[in-house]
């Protein structure tokens, strides 16, 4: 293989402290969550006390009502005892008996006697009236205090089952806003070992999202035979046939080919789809060439697999292998992790960081545009 050109520029944010950030941002979001999730319970169980004091304050208030008619006609019939009487003094024929044995008395002494009882007995009934004005008057203050005291708390009821509502939403964002910090604190934890990252494993990057990156981040055009977003899709493909991460694989090939733009002078050239240096030599003239973009990816793939696999053999490839003694590679399982290329792969020193490097650079912009 070729030796390795410089690295693209990083995020200036390293594995771990990206882990380490979003580590954190999903412990408060979670704290968040949990603090949420406890006040809707006592929203709850607020809103459960609310209905039964409503029901006991309507029960209260119903009874209140009714006292409060007693009340009323109570003092009604004290207000008649008292008009009755006063009534008496004033009209001849209908006089009570009561009141007209004050014109029967024998003498002034008796006549002063009978008028002392019948004051008496209105001061009596004037009093029973006063009081039950008083008793009718504590009625109507203490049904209307109940009435006021039930409204109250419906209105209190009604605010809280509409509190609940607007709480769940706050919730199902904040767990959305979880969810996405763990998501990509996974793809960061999926590097968390560097450059002793296995190379097989899945992709956790996808066609897509490379594609994005390399359109957004490039000035330079591809110079490949394929648009960058199919010969994305065809690293993470071959790379999932193949069992190797074909995200990191792509990192590599930047590496590789200087960005897919294949310098003039190199041994390659676009039409090669040679995009791994594969049999290009320090002291060899030009590398391997392959018929297709899709060709030339899955040679890449299927050659990181044997260097994975020391039990790799040609049958358990599909598709078929491009190189038909391929499992009888020399360096066969002898790199498991993409540190291992460092002269292995390429004689250039730090091969393996670089990658790494630039598949963090890939990571940190696509981490820097999502909305964590």
């Amino acid at each position: 293989m070729a030796a390795a050109r410089p690295a693209a520029p990083t995020s200036g944010h390293s594995p771990s402290e990206r882990i380490s950030s979003l580590s954190n941002l999903v412990a408060s979001r979670s704290a968040e969550v949990a603090a949420e999730t406890q006040a809707r319970s006592a929203t709850v169980q607020r809103l459960t006390e609310t209905r039964r004091a409503e029901d006991a304050a309507l029960a209260r208030a119903d009874l209140l009502a009714e006292a409060q008619l007693v009340a009323q006609r109570a003092a009604r019939a004290a207000r008649n005892d008292v008009g009755s009487l006063a009534a008496a003094f004033y009209r001849g024929a209908s006089r009570p008996a009561g009141v007209a044995s004050l014109f029967e008395s024998r003498s002034v002494t008796e006549f002063g006697y009978r008028q002392k009882i019948v004051s008496e007995v209105g001061n009596r009934q004037t009093r029973a009236l006063l009081r039950a004005l008083k008793v009718q008057r504590a009625a109507e203050r203490a049904a209307r205090n109940a009435g006021d005291e039930h409204v109250r708390l419906h209105q209190l009821a009604l605010s809280l089952r509409n509190e609940i509502p607007r709480r769940d939403a706050r919730i199902g964002e904040l767990q959305a806003g979880v969810s996405r910090a763990r998501f990509w604190l996974s793809r960061w934890q999926s590097i968390s070992a560097g450059v002793n990252t296995p190379i097989m494993s899945r992709s956790i990057i996808g066609p897509s999202e490379l594609a994005r990156w390399f359109t957004a981040t490039h000035r330079r055009s591809a110079r490949i035979t394929v648009p960058i977003a199919t010969l994305a899709q065809y690293f993470i493909e071959e790379g999932q046939a193949a069992q190797v991460r074909g995200d990191i694989a792509f990192a590599q090939s930047i590496l590789e080919t200087g960005a897919f733009y294949f310098p003039d002078g190199g041994q390659l050239t676009p039409t090669d789809n040679n995009f791994a240096g594969i049999n290009a030599c320090d002291s060899c003239a030009t590398g391997s060439a392959f018929p297709s973009a899709q060709i030339g990816v899955r040679a890449q793939m299927q050659l990181l697999r044997v260097y994975a696999d020391a039990n790799l053999t040609n049958a358990q490839l599909n598709p078929p292998p491009v190189y038909a003694k391929l499992d009888s590679h020399f360096l066969k399982g002898r790199v498991t992790t993409w540190n291992g290329l460092t002269h292995t792969w390429a004689t250039a020193d730090r091969y393996g960081d670089r990658i790494l490097d630039i598949y963090g650079e890939i990571l940190g912009w696509l981490t820097d545009q999502a909305n964590i």
